[in-house]
């Protein structure tokens, strides 16, 4: 990719509004691990799936595998010190020292409070470039009773609101 395109590219993906997510597992040796991600979307609602982008210089990179759990927690406009803490701005363990985290039966970590949380299962793993394209079979969701998610776009975290009339 040229030098001008890939600057246009980025550019023009600053403008592609995203819910912010963390996407937490865990791994063999039972240490948590979570990443924050906006590249995650529905693929399919019967069966209900979805899609995450997951960059392969990632810790979190190396357990994903095929039958791999792990939970999609879309975050509450409350939560940005969350989205920095799982983006880079603590490591390892530590992260899940930030929030309200347990886990459900099968040992994968969750954000109590969360927007919304989305269990699935890695059903299919495909590699594009610096990611990985992870495509899970959800298993289960949650959700909050209100509904404002943390959104990030052109490099700055927001909310949404309804627009008047």
């Amino acid at each position: 990719m040229t030098t001008e395109l890939n600057t246009a590219f980025k550019a023009a993906m600053r403008r592609l509004a995203a819910t912010v997510t963390v996407i937490s597992t865990t791994a063999e040796n039972g240490t948590r691990l979570g990443m924050t991600a906006t590249a995650v979307t529905s693929v399919s609602a019967d069966p209900p799936a979805v899609l995450a982008c997951v960059n392969r210089s990632a810790a979190l990179h190396a357990q994903l595998g095929l039958g791999r759990r792990l939970c999609i927690n879309l975050l509450h406009c409350s939560q940005q010190r969350l989205s920095e803490v799982f983006a880079g701005g603590l490591d390892g363990e530590i992260r899940f020292t930030e929030g309200d985290w347990q886990s459900n039966a099968e040992g994968v970590p969750y954000l109590a409070d969360a927007q919304a949380n989305i269990f699935c299962e890695i059903e299919a793993l495909h590699a594009y470039g610096s990611h990985s394209v992870c495509i899970g079979r959800v298993t289960h969701a949650t959700c909050r009773a209100d509904v404002a998610p943390l959104v990030y776009q052109d490099g700055a975290y927001m909310c949404t609101g309804p627009l008047s009339d």
